[in-house]
């Protein structure tokens, strides 16, 4: 399936998510509060609005990610992040 052409803030999301996914050995990364905050804070155009952002990646099949139970409740878990070509 052909996937969606990104904005530049969610192809910046992509990409450094691509990177912490590789950084934990493809293993399961939990997107708690601080981390989401901290990717905000990198990508200041996704302010407030991160969640929506990882919801359109996976939409557009850049991203699989499910919620999961982590130390702050419900909490999303990336848990596969499509190779950037």
């Amino acid at each position: 399936m052909e996937r969606e052409p990104l904005s530049p803030e969610l192809d910046s999301l992509w990409r450094r998510l691509w990177e912490e996914w590789q950084d934990n050995d493809e293993e399961d990364l939990i997107l708690d509060p601080s981390r989401l905050g901290s990717l905000e804070a990198e990508i200041p155009a996704l302010e407030g609005r991160i969640k929506t952002a990882l919801a359109y990646l996976q939409r557009a099949y850049y991203i699989q990610y499910r919620s999961g139970v982590g130390d702050e409740g419900i909490e999303p878990i990336l848990y596969d992040v499509y190779e950037p070509r």
